[in-house]
């Protein structure tokens, strides 16, 4: 499991203080209240300092960069937040932690493939699963998403048209 994760890109200064547009990629930007430091790489190296976080923009500034040209600089940068920073309800787990996992049909209780990726969609997200000889694309739904075991792996029910 990676400790460091995609919280999202900083994208514009907002203001003349130094506060930073944040396009959030977690489920919501009220998900990081708290967080204190967030990273510019993935293995932690190389972080920034909270100083205001607005999830409600949301925007974020940071120590030491306290003014609209310093801000600027940080533009375009995707930033981490460390997972050990935030807590998760019971039964919930990162999507990064799932990639990979076994998918199993829940009828057949045979192994259909292998988490691949998530892709975001309008109306819920998708799995991607790529088989040996099949791929499918499934609708993280109810109705289709039957049981995620970080140990034992995904069950779905499959329909016609998942298959690609």
């Amino acid at each position: 499991m990676r400790r460091f994760l995609e919280a999202g890109r900083l994208t514009s200064p907002r203001g003349i203080k130094g506060e930073v547009r944040f396009d959030c990629w977690c489920d919501s930007p009220e998900f990081l209240i708290g967080v204190s430091r967030f990273y510019l790489d993935d293995k932690g190296e190389r972080f920034l300092t909270v100083k205001q976080y607005r999830p409600t923009i949301p925007s974020i500034l940071f120590e030491g960069y306290e003014d609209r040209t310093a801000a600027g600089a940080l533009a375009g940068k995707i930033i981490y937040f460390d997972r050990n920073d935030v807590t998760l309800e019971e039964g919930v787990c990162f999507n990064d932690d799932l990639l990979s996992l076994p998918v199993f049909d829940v009828d057949s209780g045979e192994q259909i493939g292998v988490l691949e990726r998530i892709d975001e969609g309008v109306m819920n997200d998708f799995y991607f699963v790529r088989g040996e000889k099949n791929s499918y694309y499934i609708p993280v739904r109810d109705e289709f998403v039957k049981e995620i075991s970080l140990e034992a792996g995904i069950k779905v029910k499959l329909i016609e048209g998942l298959e690609l």
